[in-house]
């Protein structure tokens, strides 16, 4: 079996260091970039990781599916 990392990270500087508006985010709930200051909604990169694990999924499938 193959496990696959997804990392949360700024758009604008690559980090992966965040700051929540709270102890637990919500997902309307701005995150900050610790590096930057850039500010993103959690609900948002969520779903963005989802469909990025959703398409990796598709793509093992797909290639363990094809005839040899």
């Amino acid at each position: 079996m193959t496990t696959e990392k997804f990392t949360l990270k700024c758009t604008m500087c690559g980090s992966t260091k965040f700051k929540a508006s709270s102890a637990k985010p919500g997902p309307d709930d701005p995150l900050t970039c610790s590096n930057c200051g850039a500010v993103i909604k959690l609900g948002a990169v969520k779903a963005r990781i989802e469909a990025e694990a959703k398409a990796a999924i598709a793509d093992r499938l797909r290639d363990q599916l094809k005839p040899e």
